[in-house]
């Protein structure tokens, strides 16, 4: 299984960062740094960000398979 994207940070202040693993940046949503959250928004943003990435993942996966193989339809 591949590992997470994004994961959550608890900061010294005892609010959460969704740290993103592939920038080691603090992930953004919008136009929002997602810093300073409290557990619950931390982790809501966090699972949203890494089901989002990982339908990305499997949809270019999908593609890279289909021109390979030549599949896919003919309009």
């Amino acid at each position: 299984m591949m590992k997470d994207r994004f994961e959550l940070v608890l900061e010294p202040t005892d609010l959460w960062t969704v740290w993103d693993t592939q920038t080691e940046e603090p992930a953004v949503f919008g136009d929002r740094s997602l810093i300073a959250l409290l557990e619950s928004e931390a982790i809501a943003a966090c699972e949203i960000l890494n089901g989002v990435h990982q339908k990305r993942q499997a949809a270019q996966a999908g593609d890279a398979k289909e021109k390979k193989t030549g599949g896919g339809s003919a309009a």
